[in-house]
């Protein structure tokens, strides 16, 4: 079984490209009783991450865990590989040669955490004149108006549209969650072209995996609420129900 963890939405993002690729049994972790990750210390966001682990290793018997967060992956996931060798810690990250490849005048639209405690970010802005931008609770605001997606213009229409990002060509999702609202970023930033890697992530899970005929999902959250339940369901199997293979939901 491969176990996925985030603080909201955004991860089932990662499950749902490895759902494409391959059959396997999932549990995805929804970490709503701490979420969000973006302004934790950075011992508190260790605490509770082993925390979540240690629950899918032994409610679950994971043998794969996908921190299908950017900030726990920039912050602390090499210090979580290297302290779990019982299972596989594969981390959500861009591929910093590709970003190289890309043109200038890119945003890295990210968490707090991340951008703050990314090396290469800092020194893309500081040698290469990118941009950063985070957006305060933005991804615990996505997640709570997931169904009216509309209504996160209001957090994201002062800040993106700075005059410094007028001739932003490629924004750089640093944030699992932000793929959700890429049609609302549109709008502000109509002519910009995304770079996100969740497919990358997808293909380095399926080379540790071995070929199963079906898949099965389940969702845990950490403080559990049918409401949040159910959307969370309903937004993996919205994304999921255009394959055929996945109609024994």
């Amino acid at each position: 079984m491969i176990g996925f963890l985030d603080s909201g939405i955004g991860g089932i993002n990662v499950l749902v490209e490895c759902a494409k690729m391959f059959n396997e049994d999932f549990v995805f972790l929804c970490d709503n009783k701490n979420a969000p990750y973006g302004n934790k210390s950075l011992r508190k966001l260790k605490k509770i991450t082993k925390n979540n682990i240690d629950y899918l290793v032994a409610h679950y018997q994971i043998s794969i865990c996908v921190i299908a967060c950017n900030t726990i992956s920039y912050t602390i996931g090499e210090e979580l590989q290297n302290e779990y060798k019982d299972i596989k810690i594969v981390l959500t990250k861009f591929d910093e040669k590709r970003v190289k490849n890309l043109s200038k005048d890119i945003l890295f639209f990210a968490t707090k955490n991340t951008i703050k405690n990314n090396k290469y970010i800092q020194t893309q802005i500081r040698e290469q004149g990118n941009f950063a931008l985070y957006i305060k609770n933005l991804p615990k605001n996505i997640d709570k108006n997931i169904k009216n997606l509309e209504k996160i213009d209001n957090y994201i229409k002062k800040p993106l549209s700075n005059k410094r990002f007028r001739n932003v060509k490629t924004i750089v999702l640093g944030c699992t969650h932000f793929c959700v609202i890429k049609n609302n970023i549109k709008k502000f930033l109509p002519d910009i072209d995304f770079y996100e890697y969740e497919c990358e992530v997808a293909q380095k899970v399926m080379k540790l995996t071995q070929s199963q005929t079906t898949s099965t999902f389940e969702i845990v959250l950490t403080n559990f609420d049918y409401k949040t339940y159910l959307q969370l369901k309903t937004y993996l199997f919205d994304r999921l129900k255009a394959f055929k293979r996945f109609d024994f939901f």
